[in-house]
């Protein structure tokens, strides 16, 4: 019994988002690609979402707005990446030309 209810339990957490001790933000989109490229920035997400982003987010994830394809999967090149910068694509370093629309999101701790 004790078993399952440890088992219940955990496939409880992976349903809300949580995973050692962390969790997901929502899917942030402030910016499209028009201009000079898809500014998903975490300052600028911050600003414009505060106290939404985790001071020291563990990871972060972004996925295309259609049809939700990780960014990694679609052979675009991205000038930032990363949970201090957050993500950018800038349409210049594009063969296309121009970057697809991307959303963002951050893992953060959980509060103790």
């Amino acid at each position: 019994m004790k078993l399952s209810l440890t088992i219940a339990a955990v496939l409880l957490l992976a349903h809300v988002g949580y995973s050692n001790g962390a969790s997901w933000t929502a899917w942030y989109n402030r910016d499209g690609p028009d201009g000079t490229g898809d500014f998903e920035s975490l300052k600028e997400l911050r600003d414009e979402y505060p106290d939404q982003i985790c001071p020291k987010p563990l990871d972060i994830e972004s996925v295309t707005v259609r049809n939700m394809i990780p960014a990694d999967k679609t052979g675009q090149t991205f000038y930032a990446y990363d949970t201090s910068r957050g993500f950018i694509c800038r349409n210049k370093d594009q063969k296309s030309g121009v970057c697809k629309d991307y959303q963002v999101r951050f893992k953060c701790p959980c509060p103790e």
